[in-house]
């Protein structure tokens, strides 16, 4: 088994790649600090059986990736596995409907890691077992997910994601820095992002803010 990783994160890369070199299954594990870097190694004399990516990452994103390498006919039996900070509903139900395998946060385990290689192999849909059942429905099934927010997160939303920091933002609203930064660390919270880049990528996905 072969297997390709895309991470722009050194350590977390280095790390992984170790723990996989152990499995005697796994043949070759590559590293890519980039998506196209990835795509210009595929000069067709090698193909991943595994494809492990980040969502944020330079130049373009896993999202794009995913849907680049659904589009190739070769690639068809390439399994995709999504390992992000990223951990919201909408955001993974999104990338298994354009084509990912399985779904892991950054700080899930490398055993699970393990486990969700040996899922998406046997042709099963992986998602983090700490989340739980509930969500796991939620995300393979076709219900609707609802996005609740009030009026002052919405406006501490958009000010976040065009750039102002807490105290400019307090300005603005007339709130104090503590108040602006628990509105942040809520909205961030709901989503399931854990910094503030993933937020602003997840509002823009969901066009909860337009950028100019």
């Amino acid at each position: 088994m072969t297997i390709a990783l895309i991470d722009d994160h050194e350590l977390i890369a280095k790390a992984i790649t170790y723990m996989l070199q152990k499995d005697p299954g796994i043949t070759e594990v590559k590293t890519f600090t980039a998506v196209p870097l990835f795509l210009e190694s595929l000069d067709g004399s090698w193909k991943p059986d595994i494809i492990i990516t980040d969502l944020v990452l330079p130049v373009m994103g896993g999202m794009e990736l995913i849907e680049k390498i659904r589009k190739m006919p070769e690639f068809n039996s390439t399994r995709i596995i999504v390992l992000s900070s990223i951990t919201d509903a909408h955001t993974i139900r999104h990338t298994f409907k354009i084509g990912a395998n399985g779904y892991l946060s950054k700080d899930s385990s490398l055993e699970e890691l393990t486990d969700a290689i040996q899922a998406v192999t046997e042709g099963k849909q992986y998602i983090a077992k700490k989340w739980g059942a509930s969500l796991t429905d939620l995300v393979l099934s076709d219900k609707p997910i609802r996005i609740h927010l009030t009026p002052r997160e919405k406006d501490v939303l958009e000010l976040v994601c065009s750039g102002f920091t807490s105290k400019e933002i307090a300005a603005q609203l007339g709130l104090s820095v503590y108040t602006v930064q628990g509105y942040h660390k809520n909205i961030m919270k709901r989503f399931r992002v854990n910094r503030t880049a993933d937020l602003i990528v997840f509002a823009i996905q969901k066009g909860l803010y337009v950028s100019p």
